[in-house]
């Protein structure tokens, strides 16, 4: 049966392959983007424009969008530097976006989804959120809230039959750099670079957009989601890794391989 599917961040990457795979199933598929213009060549029944930055935009969005099923919470920012770097700013813009947008997001849709008693919850996610690492200590913080979050309301829905699915992501090959802000602070430059060293050795480990949207748009057809699924193959092994590594284990692994990788 087809469902009436919200996502958010539809300009690229997942959220565009998601929205466009979703429509060739059958859906009725409402892609939001920040800048709606984005979105003019994508197939799906309907184009909104959603800043989830932004109370009215959400609001106006929600009241356009209607009756819901699925919502997929996929919009996201990062920054990629040393936990001393950004400026108060920068560090309440990601929040901002993949924290408090995400929550924002909820309030607006939850309350028809709990009138109607059902529905479905998407929160895209990352492996990062439970092994955080060197640079990636702000958007690892944002995934770790969001992971929180989602668990705290899988409980809360369920009297609602509505489920909230975290979708784990490994290494995906995306144009989500494109809203990644670099930030390199004194002092830090030879980390960078060993660190950049040691990324551009696994970048063919990492997997397509389209896969991931491949999973995703599986687990909303079959319905009743579990509170976590893998958006990519190696994601389950990825948190299996660091979850039974000692936290010495896990330092001395961890610095052994940015610092043995030779820098470019």
């Amino acid at each position: 049966m087809a469902k009436r599917i919200v996502i958010t961040g539809c300009s690229s990457g997942i959220g565009r392959a998601l929205a466009t795979e979703l429509s060739a199933r059958g859906h009725w598929v409402i892609a939001t983007a920040r800048r709606p213009q984005t979105l003019a060549d994508l197939d799906v029944a309907e184009r909104l424009a959603l800043d989830i930055t932004d109370e009215e935009s959400v609001q106006a969005a929600a009241a356009a969008a209607g009756d819901v099923d699925v919502l997929v919470n996929n919009a996201g920012v990062s920054i990629w530097g040393a936990v001393e770097g950004p400026g108060q700013d920068e560090v309440q813009r990601i929040f901002e976006t993949n924290v408090f947008g995400m929550l924002r997001t909820l309030r607006a849709f939850l309350p028809g989804m709990r009138a109607r008693r059902g529905g479905d919850i998407f929160q895209v996610s990352s492996t990062i959120a439970k092994r955080s690492s060197a640079l990636v200590g702000h958007y690892a913080a944002t995934k770790a809230a969001l992971d929180a979050y989602s668990e705290a309301l899988r409980i809360e829905l369920a009297p609602f039959d509505i489920r909230v699915c975290i979708v784990v992501l490994g290494a995906v090959a995306s144009d989500f750099g494109h809203n990644r802000r670099d930030i390199v602070t004194p002092g830090y430059e030879d980390l960078v670079e060993h660190v950049s060293a040691m990324l551009s050795q696994h970048n063919g480990n990492r997997h397509s957009a389209q896969s991931v949207a491949l999973r995703i748009a599986d687990a909303i057809e079959a319905g009743d989601p579990p509170l976590r699924m893998q958006g990519t193959p190696d994601a389950f092994a990825m948190y299996a890794q660091r979850a039974t590594q000692a936290d010495s284990e896990w330092e001395r692994a961890t610095l052994e391989r940015i610092w043995s990788s030779e820098k470019t």
